[in-house]
């Protein structure tokens, strides 16, 4: 039983350690690319943030003055209306 094992060149658990050492080399080169992606990815993500949150708060001004002018507008009409109706004396 010695002398079979002592013939064999390489033992199954080598062999075995090669193939995953091959898998993981392959794998290895494609997480590579995932990872460069992934890092660009995030890398301009706080720039995609600031130019939304610069796109929401433009949106938000534009509406806050163009509400207040509306309001303005409607506070000032009462009054105009109230002088055309005032009889004159």
């Amino acid at each position: 039983m010695g002398r079979k094992d002592a013939q064999m060149h390489s033992l199954p658990v080598d062999h075995y350690r090669k193939q995953i050492g091959k898998q993981n080399k392959k794998q290895t080169s494609s997480n590579v690319r995932e990872l460069k992606k992934h890092t660009e990815a995030k890398s301009s993500s706080p720039r995609l943030y600031k130019d939304v949150g610069v796109a929401v708060a433009s949106l938000a001004v534009v509406v806050v003055v163009v509400y207040s002018l509306l309001f303005l507008w409607l506070l000032d009409e009462p009054k105009k209306t109230e002088e055309r109706f005032v009889p004159a004396s």
